[in-house]
This record gives structure tokens, sequence and C-alpha cells, in this order.
């Protein structure tokens, strides 16, 4: 891509929030599947594109040229990304706006009956199972979509059975899991927030290191030691044979509270991802 000068980049950051805008407005018509972001990102590069191409001298507005820009390289990576045929699509729309027509009219979606439904579009119920049917098959979902299953959100994935796992391989992964969330709600505060922040926010030790006011290096520590706590605690509870616990102190107290957080068929349900039940009360394990 050409190289942009001064005045073209000035042009790009002064209409990012034009490109919000139309990605907001496309977001709105499609499933929660498709990421926001990446129809930011494509607007971007759309407005790129029209800042090169905007000829002044041809007496459009800049954000009008820019916002057909922008709205068509989104629609065109759309299409691109998506393998369904256009009849379906067209479908799809056909259905949406009948049930829409419906929930204003009637104030609730459900009015719209498959009868009804029929008899607007013109077509048999054979054909409408169909097309049904066929955009099922063209709709695209995310495994990290979460779900609510009994009060607990979880990822879709979490609730795909696979035929291929034996169950007690099944089990003993969801106990693992199950002891996994309770020792990391179980941890020190401190300890618990890089934890979680690291792992499973995706911050730096840079930035939890300013969050807890101590250098990076101590947060990697405090990371370091948290992991320990966690390994030790889980090989106490899976020791076939546990001899008297030779660790002293937090650890020991951790250990303890990890093995009685829970009754196992609460723990295996969380490690599912099926149970909302909130761990024991939290022991004091701080030094």
């Amino acid at each position: 891509m050409t190289e942009l000068t001064e005045m073209q980049r000035e042009m790009v950051v002064a209409n990012l929030a034009l490109v919000e805008h139309i990605a907001n407005r496309v977001a709105a018509t499609l499933p929660s599947t498709y990421a926001r972001d990446d129809l930011v990102q494509t607007g971007t590069l759309g407005l790129i594109s029209a800042t090169v191409r905007f000829d002044p001298t041809n007496g459009t507005a800049f954000s009008t040229f820019a916002g057909r820009r922008i709205e068509g390289a989104i629609i065109d990576m759309l299409r691109q990304a998506d393998w369904a045929p256009r009849s379906v699509r067209s479908h799809e729309r056909r259905l949406s706006a009948a049930n829409g027509t419906a929930a204003s009219t009637e104030g609730r979606p459900e009015a719209m009956t498959a009868q009804r439904l029929c008899r607007e579009l013109g077509m048999t119920p054979q054909q409408l199972d169909r097309i049904r049917a066929d955009i099922d098959k063209a709709r695209v979902d995310s495994l990290d979509r979460p779900v609510n299953t009994d009060g607990s959100v979880i990822p879709l994935a979490s609730t795909v059975f696979d035929p291929g796992v034996p169950v007690e391989d099944r089990i003993d992964n969801a106990e693992m899991i199950g002891y996994l969330r309770d020792g990391v709600a179980l941890l020190p505060e401190r300890h618990r927030m890089v934890v979680v922040g690291f792992f499973f926010e995706g911050r730096s030790m840079t930035e939890l290191g300013e969050l807890l006011g101590v250098t990076q290096s101590r947060a990697s520590q405090l990371k370091d030691e948290a992991i320990r706590m966690l390994r030790a605690g889980l090989d106490r509870v899976y020791d076939e044979q546990p001899a008297p616990d030779p660790a002293g102190g937090r650890q020991k107290r951790f250990n303890e509270a990890l093995a009685s957080s829970r009754p196992w068929r609460d723990r295996i349900a969380v490690g599912q991802g099926y149970s909302a039940v909130a761990p024991a009360d939290r022991v004091n394990v701080r030094t």
C-alpha cells in the first residue's frame, strides 16, 4: 500500500470514529459470533484506502466518500467469509423481516407461527422446514462464546460431547479442573490476582506489577509461588496413600482447604462447567 502523507495520516486519525460508527451499525445486523474487532480492522483499511483515492475536486465530502469505502470493505469481507449461497441469506432476511413485522405489530415475535409464515412468504411447510435447516447449517458459532447453563456462564465448547473420550477420563478431567478452580480461589489475594491476570486476562507482568504496586520481578515471583502452591496442593489431594503432610504454615493450610473445599460431586460439576456453586469459604493462607 502507498505510504500515506502527513495530511492523509491526519485524515485517518480524524475519521476513526466514523469507522467505529459504521462497524457498530453493521455488527448490530449480524449474529453475535462475528467479532466486532474484525469489522473495525477491515473498516480501518477501507478508511486508509479512501484517503489515498479521495479527490477533493469532485465536490464530495470526505466523510461521505470514506463512509462508502469503509462499509464496502466490511461487506466485502463478510461476503468472502460466508460460504452460504446467496439464496440462503436471502431467505434468512425474508424470515427475519417477517418475524420483525410480527414483533412490531403484535408485540411478540412468537406471534408469527409457521403456518402464518408460510402464508406470508408463499411457501409450503416443507419448504419452510428446508429453508430453516439450510439457515441452521450456514450458521457459524464460536466455541469460545459464553453460554448460560444452570446459572453458570461457560464456553460453548464445555457443552460439546466428545464420544471418543472415555467417561472415566471426562470425570477425571472435570475433577482436576474443579480442584484448580477451587485452588485459584483459595490462593492469597495478591497471588490470585497475578494468576487470574496473567493466565486468564492476558495481562503482562509489567501491568500486574503496576496494579499491585510492586516491581515486575516481584509480580513474576508471586506467579511462581502461586504455581508451586497449586502444584503442591494438587499433588497432595491426588496422593493415593497420603502420609502426614510435611508442608508447614501457609502451604499446609492451603492443602487442607483445597482437599475439603467442596463435596466431590460439586467439584466434578464445577469442572464440567455446569455449576455456579461458590467454593467453600476462603481460608486465610497468608503469612
